[in-house]
């Protein structure tokens, strides 16, 4: 026979303290076994030592670069003299650092362009349809490039720089081109066939360097990466002479989008189908080790339904931020009319992740130490800020089931008391939930706040209101709870157009109830 349930009144409340989940988001593992310091949703909150806070909205900075999508932004440093230059889908190339849309030059096919600063000199490959260009601050001028088999220099669609020498490539062949010449980005380039090295075949999609020792320098190796998810290292700094043949590893088909790869520290990331790979990590597993060797790998399940969705489409990259704590990979949504583009976030220092949304990027880019990204209507934007012009940003948080050191004792929660930082009054709704009540079935759509001030055993998620008028400092007004269960979880939803919030911790206080 079962023992009843004994009541908490004969047992002593405990009270427990449950930090911030600066672990990030977590798709990876069960609801059930979830380490507390993991969050199941984490939508526009940043983990940082410490704390979770709301992330910064942005402001319009240029108007004027056409009608359709801003799709290239380059940031000229040649000295001191900076520049923001943006390509539109109109085919103009602009210089726009003062905030005005000047155009440079006219004609391009599309807005598509791949770039290198190089010698003080910004070379701009577009989009396989147009000569390269340089630009030298002052002007835009095509370039002269002669392919030794021939091959038109207007199909060119990709640039790197490695050793002092300059490497295109068309995108379409197994081929790259490089000049005999060190320092120079004109000329006459030979062609370099890599189809023979390699087993999986696939077309060139990109070429990076990388150096396995974590730096920049002397030892750094040439990175091809194919379509077919091939890639090929070699050694030396001069193909006709000295290149050595490291060897051929294998990547999970990546995704088909140039702007997919970017350099980390001396490493590069490769977006593929199965997560966000670091190629140094690649290189020394096999293809099946590249699960685990994904620095996304605890979001690989919310990263492969992404990239199965809209892998196909325009809009992958990855962006690192000029001060190098978040790096950005923008994927394109499903939802393009009102969401389009959204990103994973990873924060590199405590390896966590989160995801934003309501940034319609549909490209990144940087100037003078601050991130920007280009948007449709031919705007350019500005992060920073505490709203996204002007509106609320809403930041969705459900840490994980915490069972509190006891995984089969049942607990009756009494109360719970969020901790949460800000200037101003914090404005929020929250619930709890217990025993892994399924999140997804929770909605959390609207930005506006009800006002039906329902007790939390009587409400349900994203169904009440509550605000702590304190002003400025920690929000930390203690609630009456009234549930049943084995484990709980908090959810937040916080908007603000006026500061910066952070969720700092969240205070539960329970007693046993007893065997069932």
């Amino acid at each position: 026979m079962l023992a009843p349930l004994q009541t908490a009144s004969r047992y002593r409340v405990k009270a427990a303290s449950v930090p911030a989940p600066v672990g990030g988001l977590n798709s990876r593992d069960s609801v059930d076994a979830m380490p507390p310091t993991d969050a199941l949703i984490m939508s526009n909150f940043f983990p940082t030592v410490g704390k979770i806070t709301l992330r910064d909205g942005y402001t319009q900075f240029c108007t004027g670069i056409g009608t359709g999508d801003v799709e290239t932004l380059i940031e000229h440093s040649a000295g001191a003299n900076r520049q923001l230059l943006a390509i539109g889908s109109n085919g103009t190339f602009y210089q726009i650092d003062t905030g005005s849309a000047v155009s440079k030059k006219t004609g391009l096919a599309n807005g598509r362009a791949e770039h290198i600063e190089f010698n003080n000199v910004s070379v701009i490959v577009p989009s396989g349809a147009d000569v390269p260009f340089s630009w030298d601050g002052s002007s835009a001028s095509n370039l002269s490039i002669t392919l030794s088999d021939s091959v038109n220099a207007n199909t060119l669609t990709g640039v790197h720089s490695h050793k002092n020498r300059v490497y295109y490539w068309t995108g379409t062949s197994q081929n790259f081109y490089y000049s005999a010449t060190v320092d120079t980005f004109t000329g006459n380039f030979t062609k370099f066939p890599v189809g023979l090295v390699g087993t999986f075949g696939g077309n060139i999609l990109s070429i990076g360097s990388i150096s396995l020792d974590g730096g920049e320098g002397v030892d750094d190796l040439l990175a091809i990466i194919m379509t077919s998810g091939e890639v090929l290292i070699y050694s030396g700094s001069n193909p006709s002479s000295d290149f050595a043949l490291v060897g051929t590893f294998r990547l999970a088909e990546p995704v088909l989008e140039k702007r997919g790869i970017a350099k980390l520290g001396g490493d590069l990331i490769v977006m593929t189908k199965e997560g966000y790979l670091p190629l140094s990590q690649v290189i020394r597993q096999d293809l099946v080790g590249n699960k685990a060797a994904a620095i996304s790998e605890k979001i690989r399940g919310t990263v492969i339904a992404q990239v199965a969705e809209t892998g196909t489409s325009q809009g992958w990259q990855i962006f690192v931020s000029p001060d190098g704590d978040k790096v950005y990979f923008n994927y394109p949504t499903s939802d393009a009319a009102t969401d389009p583009y959204n990103q994973h976030v990873f924060n590199p220092i405590i390896r966590a992740w989160c995801i934003f949304e309501n940034l319609p990027a549909v490209v990144w880019g940087q100037f003078n130490g601050d991130t920007y990204f280009g948007g449709a209507g031919g705007k350019v934007f500005k992060v920073g800020g505490d709203a996204d012009l002007g509106e609320n940003i809403v930041g969705d948080l459900a840490t994980s089931y915490n069972y509190f050191g006891d995984r089969g004792g049942i607990k009756r929660f009494s109360s719970v008391q969020p901790m949460l930082e800000g200037q101003t009054d914090v404005q929020f709704d929250f619930g709890v939930g217990v025993d892994q009540a399924p999140v997804s079935g929770i909605q959390v759509a609207t930005t506006t706040f009800s006002s039906n001030l329902a007790s939390w055993d009587t409400a349900t998620w994203d169904d009440f209101f509550w605000a702590d008028a304190v002003g400025a400092g920690i929000t930390k007004r203690r609630k009456a709870v009234n549930r049943l269960g084995y484990s709980a979880a908090l959810r937040i939803k916080v908007a603000t157009d006026s500061q910066t919030i952070s969720f700092i911790s969240a205070h539960y206080t329970f007693a046993p109830g007893g065997p069932i």
